[in-house]
């Protein structure tokens, strides 16, 4: 992780705000309007999006935080871990660092959270991009849904197996790892399981409806989806494409939930491409 960082030319800082510690990365030259925020999604890290990064700071500064709960973030117990709340702890951070307008870069829970935060924010969203973004009803349910509606939750795992199955799961195209890396993946992915368990039950708790949010966004929008996608089916981003005004859709041939990791140039540049339209 650390070389990869060093090879993005990243380096990593930390925030506090309400009563959190947000770690992120950084890199890439300031420019004024040339801020792009890249958010990673549900038991994932800031570095998901660093292959993304990369190619994107020759460019543009980015910066990657951790979202509240996971990773190396604060992941108090007594938080209520509602999209809403952890959208609010996101943006204080992102105000604490100056970021009053940026480009917003969201996947998974990450997606969600870039939509209800260009929602609520739209002044402060230059252009939005949704990668495999949670939040919606899924008019096809994927197979992750399946599993959650059978009582069976893939983010709890026990063992190493379990562990790669879900890999397998989130992704068309796991990249390849040293098996020592893998093993050490498991490890911290087995461990969190209970906060796992406990922040999808807030998360899945709460009657707050994104969808009815979704026409206070005004930035322009790509919604990025891999057509293998197995945790948000593609139906969803069809949802976010039709209720965005001047939203546009781009699928991911033979892709999965994670265009960033298993495909990084492409999904770089079809950022960086939605990003020149301004």
């Amino acid at each position: 992780m650390g070389l990869r960082r060093r090879v993005a030319g990243l380096r990593e800082a930390r925030v506090q705000v309400d009563g959190f510690d947000i770690p992120y990365l950084i890199g890439g030259e300031s420019h004024a309007g040339r801020d792009v925020v890249l958010i990673h999604g549900f038991s994932d890290t800031k570095d998901s999006f660093v292959d993304v990064a990369r190619i994107l700071a020759k460019t543009h500064r980015v910066i990657l935080p951790d979202l509240p709960g996971f990773s190396q973030a604060s992941q108090p117990w007594d938080f209520h871990y509602s999209l809403p709340a952890i959208t609010e702890i996101v943006a204080a951070a992102l105000q604490r660092l100056g970021l009053s307008r940026a480009h917003v870069v969201g996947n998974s829970l990450g997606g969600a959270i870039a939509a209800q935060y260009a929602a609520t924010y739209p002044m402060r969203v230059a252009t939005l991009t949704l990668i495999g973004a949670a939040g919606l009803d899924m008019p096809v349910a994927s197979p992750l849904q399946r599993q959650l509606d059978a009582g069976e939750n893939p983010f709890v795992v026990d063992t190493y197996e379990a562990w790669a199955a879900f890999i397998q799961m989130a992704l068309e195209k796991p990249p390849l790892m040293p098996g020592v890396v893998r093993r050490q993946m498991a490890r911290v992915f087995i461990a969190r399981a209970a906060l796992n368990e406990k922040i999808l039950a807030d998360l899945l708790a709460s009657d707050y409806k994104l969808s009815e949010r979704l026409s206070d966004i005004r930035a322009p929008t790509l919604v990025l989806w891999g057509n293998c996608d197995r945790f948000i089916d593609l139906s969803a981003g069809r949802v976010y494409h039709a209720a965005i005004e001047g939203a546009r859709l781009v699928i991911l041939d033979r892709i999965g939930h994670c265009p960033q990791v298993e495909a990084p140039g492409r999904t770089a540049r079809c950022i960086q491409t939605h990003l020149d339209t301004l």
